[in-house]
């Protein structure tokens, strides 16, 4: 009986702490997926597809302060939702007409109509960086992407010779560090940690 009281307040204690700590908990399930560099001057801006309106705001601003003298937009994902509007469009499409609606010139963006996912994006990217002789860029994506994006980035670009500086865009629908607050929150953070255990498992 002794065993069985001191069991019950264990775990009243537990849940008690748990319950008073519970907004820090879940706020580092965020935290510790959100990972930036602090900016320097770099050859280039990429923005990587999936957030075409919240990257594409954020490598505005970086181009109007003269962070990088081009803007590059990759994604090969078609953008289904369009397809009742018969329009046929690309992540990297959408990327371009917001960079154009904030008067980004069409001259200073590169389009890269490639990669489905963040793996093949590195290649894409690391292929462009060595044809171009890119020493420095900026890679600009959701805050809780950018963990994920600094471990299949980082490496393979040091060893090309090329410095990456990972940037967050603030996400528009939702706050990050209150993820739990929104249904679509809920729903990003769910799929980063799925996808970020997938990686570590495959690659």
């Amino acid at each position: 009986m002794r065993k069985l009281f001191i069991l019950l307040i264990t775990v009243l204690f537990i849940g008690a702490v748990v319950y008073v700590l519970r907004m820090p908990i879940l706020r580092s399930f965020a935290t510790f997926l959100i990972r930036e560099d602090s900016l320097q001057k770099a050859d280039a801006i990429f923005i990587l597809s999936g957030g075409g309106y919240d990257r594409g705001n954020e490598a505005a601003k970086l181009f109007d302060a003269r962070w990088a003298p081009v803007i590059i937009c990759t994604g090969g994902n078609e953008m289904p939702q369009l397809c009742v509007f018969n329009i046929d469009t690309l992540e990297s499409d959408m990327a371009r007409a917001n960079l154009l609606q904030l008067g980004i010139c069409d001259s200073d963006i590169v389009m890269i109509r490639q990669g489905t996912s963040t793996k093949e994006e590195l290649k894409i990217i690391l292929n462009y960086c060595t044809k171009h002789h890119f020493k420095r860029i900026i890679v600009v994506t959701s805050k809780l992407h950018t963990y994920r994006a600094n471990e299949v980035f980082r490496k393979p670009l040091k060893d090309a010779g090329v410095e990456l500086i990972i940037h967050a865009a603030t996400n528009s629908r939702f706050n990050e560090l209150e993820w739990w607050k929104s249904e679509e929150g809920l729903i990003a953070v769910n799929n980063e940690w799925i996808k970020t255990f997938y990686y570590w498992w495959k690659y």
